[in-house]
């Protein structure tokens, strides 16, 4: 008689860790099976967002991968999960399938998917018996049968001892509804309320090994990611739910990211195009640069890329151990990123080594004191204030032989904040006042980590109710002058 095991029996094997991963608390449905049946097509049809990447390359998914899902009002993670290969060739196969039976001790529900036009093979027979040795709940799902003729040819499944098989084609949809109606019936009952989304979502994107998954890990306390030497491990976005100071934050590692002209196969364009998704997806990018390398073209590319993007930054100066053994000064490092790429000063720095766990507790502050300028709003007098001081502590400039005069300003924006200024002069302005206001608006509002956007609105109107004493002591002068000048002598 075969001991019957139940969903925590696994957890030494990674169940515990991706339990705590289930991120809203919903129900699990996670997609298991061997390399190349179609798990990752099922998903992105289940999922309706095209999460995982698909290709026919067998192995292409190793990291767990959710996304959050809905069927016939019934809301639930579904998970995708590295291919059940017992006894694989691959360096890493070991640790996919320990990733994957962690995944399926945590699950409610396990749908395994088969692949139909393969037919059975002994591995099925060995994978399927693994899976119900941890007791879930387990509905089989025979892919690839487009027809009803392919579906009498794949009765041979039966063989596996289930009392009912799902024929499904999920690259064209056929039988993924009824399939799902099943999914619905086994989950737990409705829990009475879940958690609200995310209070902040940050990305981690970067070159290939500068240790991005080495970070994830370090924040999430525990192996999320794999793991390995090679570089382009990670393939899919993989998304982690974290507390931190009283805040939700969904955190996002992705592919790295390599120079066009180094971007090879289908596959590796594919993940190199969700990490560009991924940064839009964002609020704050923690750009992760190998600081024994120093910033790269190409780590500057990807700043440009989130600038552009209109996010805010932050930049993780990764393997700071074996860059402080070269000599490596902290205040030389940050001074020379700025003097070469002046458009990343804003970026807040933070210097770590993921294998020592140096530093990494800085990244979450960080982070979130980055997401609150990058949200932030201000009063129109504050802001008018601040401009009548930087304006008396250098005059404007001459813009084609006349004076800008910079009347009133306010807030039109936020995400970043965007400032329009009010002037007789809109086009045309030097580079080094912009620079200028900039830098006193920055450190009056004490803003980090954010872009901040600067617009310039012709107008000849006067300074506006609200603005700052100094303004209207100018205004006041004026007509004092004016009315002098009337007075009989």
């Amino acid at each position: 008689m075969s001991k019957e095991r139940s969903p925590r029996s696994v957890e030494s094997r990674g169940g515990a860790e991706v339990r705590r991963l289930f991120s809203e608390g919903l129900p699990s449905v996670v997609l298991v099976g061997r390399a190349n049946a179609g798990k990752s097509t099922l998903f992105n049809r289940i999922a309706k967002g095209h999460r995982a990447i698909t290709s026919a390359i067998p192995g292409t998914t190793r990291d767990l991968n959710f996304a959050r899902a809905a069927h016939e009002e019934r809301d639930f993670v579904v998970v995708d999960s590295g291919g059940l290969e017992l006894g694989g060739r691959e360096n890493m196969s070991e640790r996919i399938v320990a990733e994957a039976l962690g995944a399926v001790g945590a699950a409610d529900v396990v749908v395994f998917v088969l692949d139909g036009k393969a037919g059975l093979a002994d591995a099925d027979s060995e994978a399927v018996a693994l899976v119900r040795d941890t007791g879930c709940p387990l509905i089989m799902a025979v892919n690839k049968i487009d027809s009803d003729k392919q579906e009498t040819n794949a009765a041979e499944f039966y063989a596996l001892g289930a009392d009912e098989l799902f024929f499904i084609s999920s690259a064209h949809g056929r039988g993924v509804g009824e399939l799902l109606d099943e999914v619905v019936k086994r989950l737990p009952a409705r829990e009475s309320a879940t958690q609200a989304g995310p209070n902040l979502k940050l990305a981690l994107v970067g070159r290939p090994n500068v240790g991005k998954s080495s970070i994830l890990n370090r924040l999430s306390g525990f192996e999320r990611a794999i793991v390995d030497s090679i570089p382009g491990t990670t393939r899919d976005p993989i998304d982690v739910r974290l507390s931190a100071e009283g805040r939700d934050v969904l955190l996002i590692d992705t592919a790295g990211i390599r120079r066009p002209t180094r971007v090879e196969g289908e596959l590796e364009q594919h993940s190199v195009a969700r990490a560009i998704e991924t940064i839009r997806r964002a609020d704050v990018v923690l750009l992760v640069i190998d600081a024994s390398e120093g910033i790269t073209d190409q780590d500057a590319r990807l700043a440009r890329l989130v600038d552009t993007n209109d996010r805010a930054m932050v930049i993780i100066c990764n393997k700071w151990d074996a860059a402080a053994k070269a000599g490596g000064k902290i205040a030389t490092f940050a001074r020379d990123v700025e003097n070469r790429y002046p458009f990343m000063s804003y970026a807040t720095k933070v210097f770590t080594s993921a294998l020592t766990g140096d530093g990494v507790k800085g990244i979450l502050p960080a982070a979130i004191a980055a997401g609150e300028s990058w949200r932030s709003m201000f009063q129109t007098s504050q802001l008018n204030r601040i401009l009548a001081a930087a304006t008396a502590a250098m005059d404007p400039p001459l813009v084609a032989r006349r004076r800008l005069n910079l009347m009133y300003v306010t807030q039109v924006a936020s995400a970043p904040p965007r400032l329009r200024f009010f002037s007789n002069i809109e086009r045309d302005i030097p580079a080094h006042y912009i620079r200028f206001l900039e830098t006193r608006f920055r450190r009056e509002l004490k803003l980090v980590g954010t872009p901040l956007r600067f617009s310039f609105k012709r107008t000849g109107r006067t300074p506006a109710i609200g603005s700052t004493e100094a303004l209207r002591g100018t205004s006041k002068s004026k007509r004092e002058r004016a009315k002098s000048a009337r007075k009989p002598a």
